[in-house]
């Protein structure tokens, strides 16, 4: 009868802990938590609880096929798994994304294995990633747009959709003599401080905040070279190439953070 009821309270607690899961969008709205804040608090109280409690204890004695099933939905691997995978299609944020880490600290303090909380660790960095490369791409943008770059890579890209067999890049609008000449001298400029953001409003994390900065100058070192290669190329057609002030090596050398 004990075991019998201790089975059902834990089905229960599994049906409790899948339905908060299912809801967690639900509950994010009503609430100034994020989903993966709203994972993170459950993930640390239940996590904490069973240290204080032996009825959460992976350790459950019993050795019959149904007490093996219990102690498997009891366990930390499943509280885990079952809130960040609930709470991983939901991170908008570096911010989720620490709070999710900060909940796997906890439950690796309560328990929780270094290979159980691989994956996990693993799917959020990736997580982290894609939101860091998000970031870039749009900075990115925005530092070839201050410099002078962005008129010339739109009108390159728009030359790309529309090119036929003798098209040269100095008959395009937008990418004449004069206005290469232009574009170039404005971004020569900006090498003396480059227009690189600090990600300080949108990246709490110092060494992801590196990683966005490094990122963003190479990006932009790229499309420099991009451009260079063609503008020094036959399609390039240019009469005077005394415009260039810099090979690309030297503007990755300049905008190196």
């Amino acid at each position: 009868v004990v075991e019998k009821g201790f089975s059902e309270a834990a089905d229960s607690y599994i049906a409790s802990l899948r339905a908060f899961g299912a809801m967690l969008q639900t509950h994010a709205f009503a609430s100034p938590e994020s989903e993966a804040q709203l994972a993170q608090r459950a993930i640390v109280r239940i996590s904490e609880e069973r240290v204080a409690s032996p009825g959460f204890a992976e350790d459950f004695a019993g050795e019959g096929k149904d007490d093996m099933v219990v102690s498997k939905q009891l366990s930390l691997p499943f509280l885990v798994g079952t809130m960040i995978d609930a709470a991983m299609p939901h991170i908008k944020t570096l911010d989720d994304g620490a709070a999710l880490k900060s909940a796997l600290n906890v439950a690796s303090k309560c328990g929780l294995k270094a290979s159980d909380s691989a994956k996990w660790s693993e799917l959020i960095l990736a997580t982290e990633k894609n939101l860091v490369d998000a970031f870039v791409d749009a900075e990115t943008d925005e530092v070839l747009q201050v410099c002078g770059l962005e008129g010339l890579r739109s009108a390159m890209r728009h030359m790309s959709g529309v090119y036929v067999e003798g098209m040269v890049m100095s008959s395009h609008p937008g990418l004449s003599q004069r206005d290469v000449e232009i574009a170039m001298s404005k971004f020569y400029s900006s090498l003396f401080s480059p227009p690189i953001p600090t990600f300080e409003d949108t990246i709490k994390d110092a060494e992801l905040r590196k990683v966005a900065r490094s990122k963003t100058a190479q990006r932009v070192a790229d499309v420099y070279r991009e451009l260079y290669e063609v503008i020094t190329s036959e399609r390039g057609g240019y009469a005077d190439l005394a415009f260039l002030g810099h090979d690309p090596d030297q503007v990755k050398t300049l905008l190196s953070l």
